[in-house]
């Protein structure tokens, strides 16, 4: 490979490679990103347009008597988060569902899809309206000492997010175990060699509903297990399998998930202290009683989600310096180049992305760095000397 090589030349070869229908497709989800980043912040606003000026937060507060327990205050935020998801379930169908289909990668009727959408968010909406009551409930019971209260929560709620996402995926997925012993034994020798208990491989049967590609690393007993989509694992080769699976272990190897909850918490913690803050002087609007009201929760959902628009921009510099780490674990790891290369390759056409968008595209919305930056950083670093150039 030369050391030559640039930027627009990683990138002129990957859209030459993809060629112009992939391309067009991968610039069309480009912009189903952007749209839905946007409608991310509009429909908050819609929320609040629909119950604070006309009352109906006050007065559904009034009839339920909202504030008097928690369990009232639980089911205040169910109704609110019942009336957010009506709202947002106009553009939920346009950019997960019917986007997806005119990408090729959607696979569910919509009855399938809808079902689908409709299990995942009834358990994620109780744990996240739980833990709405529970701040609601804090700011009542503590409104001089409520940080140590949030500080608690938000730890809980980070907590009990991450467990739940195995059970997400089984609720969407089957999963059956590897039927590859070579493959097998490729992967448990990789984990020896990274220093980590190897506790197997679960295959989620992602094609009958989705074309897109991707594998994960969870916990597993004692161990480890590897988490591949049959998508990816019947795309790819055994050597570029290896090189994803390296990647991950850079993750597990560099403790990235640990530190990434940290951030998270110290990010999401500075944010509601942010949003406290904002409703101790405009909570009190047209029959709200202050930041312990519960009829505020427009005004919340409103603030968290332009706040954490904010804080997801900080959390995406930092996951990209996290992805370069991995990719360069991964072929000090694996010293296979091409294999690595291939697997960016099959991503990319499995997942419609772009080699390199807009630069304020890749920093607003990227959390892991453009394919075509990772792949000169890749042919740069075997360049070096730093893994094989093996083909």
């Amino acid at each position: 490979m030369g050391t030559q090589v640039d930027l627009a030349d990683v990138v002129q070869e990957w859209e030459a490679w993809l060629g112009p229908e992939d391309l067009a497709k991968a610039r069309y989800h480009l912009r189903m990103q952007i749209g839905r980043f946007v409608t991310g912040l509009v429909t908050p606003l819609l929320l609040v347009a629909l119950w604070l000026p006309t009352g109906w937060a006050v007065a559904l507060r009034d009839a339920l008597q909202a504030n008097a327990s928690w369990w009232r205050t639980w089911l205040y935020v169910i109704l609110m988060g019942l009336s957010a998801f009506g709202l947002a379930f106009p553009f939920m169908w346009w950019f997960e569902f019917r986007a997806e289909q005119r990408l090729g990668t959607l696979r569910q009727s919509f009855r399938a899809w809808l079902w689908d959408v409709v299990k995942e968010k009834a358990v994620a909406g109780l744990v996240q309206s739980a833990f709405v009551a529970g701040l609601y409930w804090v700011f009542r019971r503590w409104p001089d000492a409520w940080l140590i209260g949030l500080v608690v929560g938000v730890g809980v709620f980070l907590m009990v997010a991450y467990a739940l996402q195995p059970v997400l995926l089984r609720l969407r997925y089957r999963a059956e175990p590897l039927d590859d012993p070579e493959l097998h034994a490729q992967l448990a020798e990789l984990f020896a060699r990274a220093g980590v208990p190897f506790s197997g491989v679960a295959v989620l049967r992602v094609s009958e509903k989705t074309a897109r590609g991707n594998a994960a690393l969870v916990p597993h007993g004692a161990g480890t297990r590897v988490v591949v989509f049959d998508t990816l694992l019947q795309a790819l080769s055994p050597r570029a399998l290896v090189a994803v699976v390296a990647h991950e272990l850079g993750h597990k190897v560099h403790r990235d998930m640990l530190k990434l909850m940290i951030v998270l918490a110290v990010g999401l913690v500075a944010v509601l202290s942010m949003a406290y803050g904002l409703l101790r002087v405009i909570g009190w609007w047209d029959g709200l009683q202050g930041p312990g009201d519960v009829a505020t929760l427009p005004l919340l959902w409103l603030m968290l989600s332009w706040l954490g628009a904010g804080l997801q921009v900080l959390l995406n510099a930092y996951m990209r310096r996290v992805e370069e780490a991995a990719d360069a674990y991964a072929l000090a790891l694996t010293r296979d180049p091409a294999g690595l290369e291939e697997a960016f390759r099959v991503l990319a056409r499995q997942n419609k992305t772009l080699p390199q968008p807009p630069l304020w595209v890749e920093r607003l919305l990227y959390n892991h760095p453009s394919l075509a930056r990772r792949v000169l950083a890749l042919r740069r670093a075997a360049a070096r000397g730093d893994g094989s150039a093996s083909s």
